[in-house]
């Protein structure tokens, strides 16, 4: 998906409106959460914003609703609204040099002791797997991580040492899976990566990357 950046979507520029969606599709997300962030990306009724986003079907509410409390996931549309990119249409020649280049830093993330969470695998999606596409608008890539940590202490101390200020416990949690999918992306704006299992929206996949081919990585903790 492509947008402008002087759209509005559920009232709030388009950036912002894709920087929400994108921490969203992270994990299942209660009020307090969504109303925090929305406040940080200088939403003027957070309330009404977050009632938009769910008006618009790019959020709806999670089967869960512990302690009484809202919960929401993001739909289809929403991740890929979370995914769409702002950037020129790139070549075919830049986008397999953004990928190669893509897969050397999994490589050398899986190769970390230090990283709480590992690259398990990479599939690509979209246009980028058929060859006559030039140029693209973008590589779509599913990322699929795991955990070597799941002691949520060990977790928040890993984000404490990022010398990274977040706006909510939940966003501290959520810093290993952030730091992966900013790492891999190196900046790239023709680089969309999700967290979503691709399979719901298309069976046209390609792997291109799995830790369990990968000699040098660490290997994953035995299930």
């Amino acid at each position: 998906m492509r947008i402008a950046k002087n759209d509005i979507i559920a009232g709030l520029p388009a950036p912002a409106a894709r920087d929400f969606l994108r921490r969203a599709s992270l994990a299942d997300f209660d009020e307090e959460w969504a109303l925090s962030l929305l406040e940080s990306l200088a939403a003027a009724d957070p309330k009404s914003t977050l009632d938009r986003f769910e008006g618009d079907r790019y959020i709806e509410r999670a089967d869960h609703s512990p302690d009484g409390q809202r919960w929401w996931t993001t739909t289809t549309l929403g991740n890929a609204l979370a995914m769409a990119s702002f950037g020129k249409p790139i070549t075919r020649k830049t986008a397999d040099r953004l990928v190669a280049e893509m897969l050397d830093r999994a490589r050398t993330y899986n190769a970390d002791p230090g990283k709480p969470y590992y690259v398990q695998r990479l599939r690509i999606f979209g246009s980028y797997l058929d060859r006559s596409v030039d140029p693209l608008g973008d590589v779509d890539v599913e990322l699929v991580l795991g955990q070597r940590v799941t002691d949520p202490k060990e977790i928040l101390r890993y984000a404490t040492a990022s010398g990274r200020s977040f706006p909510s416990y939940m966003d501290q949690l959520l810093w290993p899976q952030t730091e992966a999918v900013q790492i891999l992306r190196n900046r790239s704006a023709a680089i969309n990566i999700t967290l979503e299992d691709i399979e719901r929206l298309t069976d046209n996949v390609e792997t291109v990357y799995s830790i369990y081919e990968d000699s040098g990585a660490i290997p994953p903790p035995l299930p």
